[in-house]
């Protein structure tokens, strides 16, 4: 009762909350048994900032912001995760005899009476933020830590060797039943991947260990995991194979599945894919949101003339249009909201793609299926009796495709597509040996695009520096265009992992198939002279295109050089 009272002096002498309200807490608090300190914070009674405020200076208890450099990780091997996920902790050090841990309620007596019965320390409690302890615990114990605790202690732990045994021997090893809490792990995978916005997820087996890894923003990041987790690979994979309606028992060939799973109210596609290697199965999961909205045309990033230019083309009422550029360089994103943009109840507008990654209203979309034959040139075939007047074909992978794709625009008709190529000119060239014939070629594309994502500086940590001259070097032909602008880049914090960015957006190169053009693909002229003829008439490399988002303060020289090849002077 007294810590009670103590806390109801501070509220309603501090932080001006009514006998009323503190009446209606105390009410939840003994009818349902949470914590008092959580009841007020999520009523929005008081903000957690300014409670932790008040309780700091009324009892004299440290705040802290918890940094990785000051948690003492041999601590964390005396203090099971499931102790702190359950009692939402975080040890930090020991300090003269006594164990030192951030909480977020001190008002817990019962917390801080078992940890110190459990670890055999004195308790000192310091307060901190409850998802900053939650964060902490993600990040030093491993996602699912406290699941994978209690999994070793149902179950002895099968040994490697035992495995790899059984394999010499040309044995196929029978998995183990899928435990509930294996379940349980892979969705506390699955919920921090959606909520730190990953786009895929790499289960990646080693002799002694097993990996996971988020890509985030384009680049892949490690995510911290138990160190027992290498001995629960199978019972992982096999639970994925389930989800994904894969055959278990073959662990030979590679596999490639989906999952329809709904999360936080969101639905989500899972692309899975299985591949054997030497130490058990690799698997990739990408991540698809089926309610993500497709961005209008305007919001691609593009500067007004490269807008005009895309407009132009996709007002003409035959053609080809290429989107060029890596994997995850956001091609699709692009064709998406090309269509948007040009979709009416005029037109009939097709795709054929693999997978169907938004869903768009107006438009009939299909899906390739390798296993039945309905490929994307097989699908072209068939798009054509249906009186379409655009189609978007996801990708052009092959001859039997290119030669569909051209000789469709050559017949009347709009064909958005893709090309796994460097730049936009590089796309002549790819047509030209897969052997389409290049006065066929010249008479059917109409504009290419080749396209990067570079990343966006974080808004939260964004802060002026000047860059090193070897940087801005690099950049001297374009530089010349905003001289002494200022440079930014961000400094790192929470709310980005302590990258510095946050999002991406896109660069563009736009090359328009033009007369002069035209007479260099007749020629079959290698792709660095029809780039140069290209820039020469007015495209903006992809470089260029960079340097103006430096330029806006919304990305970094560095991020433009990871993402664009050293040009040619």
């Amino acid at each position: 009762m007294e810590a009670k009272e103590t806390l109801k002096q501070i509220l309603l002498a501090s932080l001006n909350l009514s006998d009323a309200k503190w009446n209606e807490c105390l009410l939840e608090h003994k009818e349902t048994g949470a914590p008092l300190v959580a009841i007020i914070t999520q009523k929005g009674l008081v903000s957690e900032n300014d409670l932790l405020g008040a309780l700091s200076k009324h009892l004299e208890i440290p705040r802290v912001k918890i940094k990785p450099e000051e948690i003492d990780s041999g601590i964390l091997k005396s203090i099971p995760a499931k102790l702190a996920t359950h009692y939402n902790f975080m040890p930090l050090k020991i300090e003269e005899g006594a164990l030192r841990i951030a909480v977020n309620d001190p008002f817990d007596l019962c917390l801080l009476d078992e940890i110190g019965l459990f670890s055999g320390y004195q308790i000192r409690a310091s307060l901190a933020g409850k998802k900053d302890i939650q964060e902490a615990i993600k990040n030093f114990y491993g996602v699912g830590a406290e699941t994978l605790e209690a999994i070793s202690r149902q179950a002895p732990i099968p040994a490697v060797e035992a495995d790899a045994a059984a394999k010499a021997k040309g044995k196929d090893i029978q998995d183990e039943t899928i435990d509930p809490s294996v379940i349980k792990f892979l969705n506390q995978v699955l919920l921090d991947a959606i909520k730190q916005r990953a786009t895929d997820i790499h289960f990646e087996p080693y002799e002694d260990d097993l990996h996971i890894r988020y890509r985030i923003d384009g680049v892949l990041y490690e995510v911290a995991c138990p160190p027992t987790i290498k001995h629960f690979q199978s019972s992982i994979a096999s639970r994925i194979k389930v989800m994904a309606s894969l055959d278990i028992a073959e662990k030979r060939k590679p596999q490639d599945g989906r999952i329809d799973i709904a999360m936080e109210d969101e639905l989500y596609d899972l692309r899975v894919s299985v591949m054997p290697t030497a130490f058990g199965e690799s698997i990739g999961i990408r991540i698809l949101r089926r309610s993500s909205p497709v961005i209008g045309l305007e919001s691609l990033g593009l500067d007004s003339g490269g807008l005009n230019t895309l407009e132009k083309a996709l007002a003409k009422p035959y053609g080809i249009i290429l989107v060029t550029g890596p994997t995850g360089s956001g091609k699709t994103t692009t064709l998406y909201a090309c269509l948007n943009k040009i979709s009416s109840t005029q037109r009939k507008i097709l795709t054929i793609e693999d997978p169907i990654e938004y869903q768009l209203s107006g438009v009939t979309q299909m899906q390739v299926e390798p296993k039945t034959g309905f490929t994307f040139a097989n699908a072209l075939r068939s798009m054509l009796r249906h009186d379409p007047d655009i189609m978007m074909v996801g990708e052009i992978r092959d001859l039997e495709t290119a030669e569909i794709a051209v000789r469709t625009a050559l017949t009347g008709h709009l064909v958005l597509s893709t090309l796994h190529t460097n730049d936009a000119s590089s796309a002549i060239t790819r047509l030209l040996d897969m052997g389409i014939d290049a006065f066929l070629i010249s008479s059917s594309v109409i504009l290419i695009i080749a396209q990067r994502l570079v990343r966006v500086i974080c808004p939260q940590c964004k802060e002026k520096y000047t860059p090193e001259p070897s940087l801005i070097k690099q950049f001297s032909a374009h530089a010349s265009h905003h001289p002494e602008k200022p440079m930014f880049r961000g400094r790192g914090c929470a709310s980005c992992r302590f990258t510095g960015y946050k999002g991406r957006i896109a660069i563009f190169e736009m090359l328009s198939v033009s007369d002069p053009i035209r007479e260099l693909i007749l020629q079959k002229a290698p792709a660095h002279q029809i780039r140069q003829k290209a820039i020469s008439a007015g495209m903006n490399p992809l470089r260029a295109c960079g340097w103006e988002k430096i330029a806006q303060g919304a990305t970094t020289m560095e991020e433009v050089l990871r993402v664009t090849y050293e040009e040619e002077p």
